[in-house]
């Protein structure tokens, strides 16, 4: 707030600045609008995230994670009495060293797309015969579970209603990874990918240590599916419609066997939660596919073990007698029925005491609740339970049928920028992350939220959400770029974000609110 009321507007008209406390949000987080009122009611709104993840990975550099100019001079002092650099160091150390980037936390994601908004809401405050409106909003928690936008989306439709504003577009200003000369990085995406964290408890047969071919390692098939699906893009045979784009591919998230203590004998149960961004907006299709994943994984490994056993008989010379093992994947739903079964009421005490134990992790909730329900469903390994974890985030796209004439608009818009300041911006469909953009746009439908709450361990009840207080205007990202958000090395590209992103910014802001229609 007070980097806006130094605006000389809003030093001359303070109450044009508002804050709006999140509803029971026990660490009082708030929401920010500035208001920069011009002629008529057509409205743009500039948005993006001020919370940052921590600094613990900056190690002797931590004290200087928020000081860009001490940083890069304590980078590459460290960088250059190194006697060698990994690709990822030398490439640091030629970005640093070029003046090209600035490093620090919050640099990149995403303090300086909230930058870029502010000088483009400045430069448009500057016109005193201004058209239109342009509101600028800063959300808390995009980093965590996206509360912030959860909120800000309601407040924002109330506050535009009261004072007769016609929202036109959301600007969402979160920023972009490259990591070769910004190709990729400079774009406008009109959309943003969905967001699962499926995850999968193996069950083994437990057995002594001494004698293991009397039971099943579930670590065996953990491992077997960890090593299908890490980085594989190919995994879920998913194609795109979009040459030359693709999501991220899936990577491992927890991966843990679930004993809190130790004795000679095999874990139990092994817990994973994997990370998935997709193009695809039913979660059913990734979820079935998992499954698929899963049973392969549990039937290699069980041939692993037969393979192996009849390799250590032939070594002993003697005959070991082969256990029959079949395996089994089950939804989460499926583990409830046959435990309340056994134990009805079991699933909400088991919630509750997940809760208490990790308040601050929900993954580690259903963790725990999965663990725990084991013990009722009496569920012989191997086998597997397959379910979902929060948060979920739905892909955000563009309704082909509202927003063609606004495509065609940016489209144009990014032509004449791009001939009149020589640059290569290109437009693109999908952000490649999770962004607050699934929260403004969300492409699902009731029946995908029902799938995804029938899978959830932990309660999504913020899933209904997503179908309230429609906006029903065209979001898209436009944002900085840079390297490694969230590392150590987080970096922002200097001329990119603070040369040619605010008048891109502004450039579409005012072909937005002067374009009828």
């Amino acid at each position: 707030m007070s980097v806006l009321r130094e605006l000389a507007f809003f030093k001359a008209h303070p109450d044009h600045v508002y804050e709006f406390y999140i509803e029971k949000d026990p660490k009082g987080r708030r929401i920010v609008i500035a208001l920069a009122p011009g002629i008529g009611s057509s409205c743009v709104v500039l948005t993006g995230h001020y919370d940052v993840v921590d600094t613990n990975n900056y190690g002797v550099w931590e004290p200087f994670a928020f000081d860009p100019e001490n940083l890069t001079k304590r980078m590459v002092q460290s960088l250059c009495a190194k006697q060698e650099l990994s690709p990822a160091e030398a490439l640091l150390k030629k970005d640093l060293e070029s003046g090209s980037f600035i490093p620090g936390r919050g640099m990149l994601d995403m303090k300086s797309g909230l930058a870029a908004g502010i000088t483009a809401l400045a430069a448009f405050l500057d016109d005193n015969e201004r058209v239109g409106n342009i509101i600028y909003m800063a959300v808390p928690d995009e980093e965590g579970s996206s509360v912030g936008m959860k909120a800000a989306k309601k407040i924002l439709s109330t506050f535009a209603t009261e004072r007769g504003l016609t929202l036109k577009a959301v600007i969402n200003l979160d920023a972009a990874v490259d990591q070769g000369d910004g190709a990729e990085g400079k774009a406008v995406f009109v959309g943003s990918v969905s967001k699962l964290l499926p995850f999968v408890l193996f069950v083994g047969k437990p057995a002594h240590a001494g004698a293991p071919f009397d039971g099943f390692n579930p670590v065996m098939a953990a491992s077997v599916f960890a090593r299908d699906i890490e980085c594989n893009s190919e995994c879920f045979n998913i194609r795109t419609t979009f040459s030359g784009e693709e999501p991220p591919p899936p990577t491992m998230l927890y991966y843990r066997e679930m004993r809190n203590h130790y004795d000679v004998t095999m874990p139990g149960d092994v817990f994973c939660a994997l990370n998935v961004l997709t193009f695809e907006k039913n979660p059913a299709k990734i979820f079935e596919n998992i499954k698929l994943l899963v049973q392969k994984a549990l039937d290699t490994s069980i041939s692993l073990f037969y393979e192996r056993m009849s390799a250590f008989s032939r070594k002993q010379n003697e005959h070991v007698a082969m256990p029959k093992f079949s395996s089994e994947v089950i939804d989460f739903p499926e583990l409830v029925r046959r435990a309340e079964y056994v134990a009805p009421g079991v699933l909400e005490r088991i919630r509750r005491i997940a809760e208490k134990s990790h308040p601050e992790d929900k993954v580690l909730q259903t963790a725990t609740i999965v663990h725990e329900l084991l013990s009722y469903a009496h569920l012989e390994g191997p086998c597997a339970v397959v379910g979902l974890a929060p948060p979920y985030y739905a892909k955000a796209e563009l309704d082909s049928d509202r927003d063609q004439t606004f495509l065609a608009c940016i489209k144009d818009e990014l032509v004449q920028f791009n001939r009149m300041h020589e640059e290569t911006i290109k437009l693109r469909p999908y952000f490649p992350g999770i962004s607050d953009m699934s929260f403004l746009a969300p492409s699902i439908d009731e029946q995908s939220i029902e799938y995804i709450e029938q899978r959830s361990a932990v309660p999504q009840p913020d899933l209904k959400e997503y179908l309230e207080n429609p906006l029903n205007v065209p979001v898209i990202n436009i944002g900085p770029w840079g390297r490694e958000y969230h590392q150590p090395g987080e970096r922002v590209n200097r001329h990119y974000a603070f040369n040619v992103l605010p008048e891109l910014l502004f450039a579409i802001c005012q072909r937005l609110l002067k374009e009828r229609g």
